[in-house]
């Protein structure tokens, strides 16, 4: 990924299992972070930008969340932590949106007005 900042949306740090399948591969990962329009999981099973996948994972109220994503960027190098793939949600379920906001409300941080 460049080094301009290209989400709209905030991510929070999240860890939790995620299954993702392409091609006939199915591989389980877990998650780094994740936001309203994607999420970064940590793997060595890299794929190329572009490439198309089926993720399959729980967050918070939401069991058994089945989303397609879409890899927008590809971190093949770092600690085992930062290796991975940047996926962007496609057509995302309403109800994982609002979940996730629900999410980052809860870890943001409020700027005092008053600055």
């Amino acid at each position: 990924m460049s080094g301009t900042e290209q989400r709209a949306s905030v991510r929070v740090p999240s860890r939790f299992k995620v299954d993702y399948s392409h091609e006939n591969n199915y591989l389980i990962s877990y998650s780094k972070n994740i936001s309203a329009e994607g999420m970064f999981i940590c793997t060595d099973k890299l794929v190329p930008v572009g490439t198309h996948v089926k993720l399959v994972f729980s967050i918070k109220d939401l069991y058994e969340v089945v989303v397609n994503a879409k890899v927008a960027w590809v971190n093949p190098q770092g600690r085992k932590e930062d290796t991975g793939l940047g996926l962007e949600f496609v057509d995302p379920p309403t109800l994982l949106k609002e979940a996730v906001l629900r999410i980052v409300n809860r870890i943001a941080v409020v700027e005092p007005q008053n600055q």
